[in-house]
């Protein structure tokens, strides 16, 4: 029998969303490497802790299940976004930074959320999902939606600090309603080089031929965004 407990119209509203996935993570546990499964796993989560637990008093809301990431903020406001971005960007940094192969997308839309039963439903949740898994390479995207809700705020995406619109052929495998802007890897560098560089060249190493056009597309468009 249902109960008034079964759906409550507060909780579908429209948000920011985001989410992630650890590239390779299902060969790893098919292929019954645990020991490198666990370690990968562990280090993830513990960097999702350190970032997003001191959001939580500004209505950020964060889960996980296996390779899978999600954040997300109760309200729409720019404010919203504003910490929504920072905790999944800041993750998605700090995973790549330790060599763990991540790509990820930010979306604004309606979801139906109860995080004490797991419980997430709605258009922001699909969108997300659908620009996360279709990228050929490890980035970090804001969606057609969000292009478009932030086109109304104060600050316009095309004026943002580290996005940058992706207009190289083959990373998005989507046809998108208006831009796709991604994370530029623009935030800083040590002795002069950019620090991603040097950590996806490692993991293109260590992922092999089969994945090396993954690599080689993120390393491009680094490079072209440079400034």
């Amino acid at each position: 029998m249902e109960s008034s407990e079964d759906f409550r119209p507060l909780r579908y509203r429209s948000r920011w969303f985001c989410y992630l996935d650890l590239l390779g993570f299902a060969a790893l546990v098919s292929g019954k490497n645990i020991e490198q499964v666990i370690p990968l796993y562990k280090n993830a989560l513990a960097e999702m802790e350190r970032i997003a637990s001191p959001k939580k008093k500004h209505g950020v809301i964060y889960s996980w299940f296996s390779d899978t990431f999600i954040i997300y903020s109760r309200g729409g406001s720019e404010q919203d976004f504003a910490y929504v971005e920072r905790v999944g960007r800041v993750f998605f940094q700090q995973l790549i930074l330790h060599r763990i192969p991540v790509r990820g997308a930010l979306t604004y839309g309606t979801l139906y959320s109860q995080s004490s039963k797991n419980i997430f439903v709605g258009p922001a949740l699909i969108d997300a999902y659908s620009y996360g898994e279709n990228q050929d390479w490890l980035g970090f995207v804001l969606t057609p939606s969000a292009f478009s809700r932030l086109s109304e705020t104060i600050v316009d995406l095309r004026y943002r600090a580290h996005y940058r619109p992706v207009t190289e052929p083959g990373i998005i495998n989507h046809q998108p309603s208006s831009p796709i802007y991604a994370f530029a890897f623009n935030n800083g560098t040590v002795n002069g080089k950019n620090p991603y560089l040097s950590a996806l060249e490692a993991m293109k190493q260590k992922a092999g031929p089969r994945y090396a056009q993954k690599y080689e597309n993120t390393i491009s468009f680094i490079r072209n965004h440079a400034n």
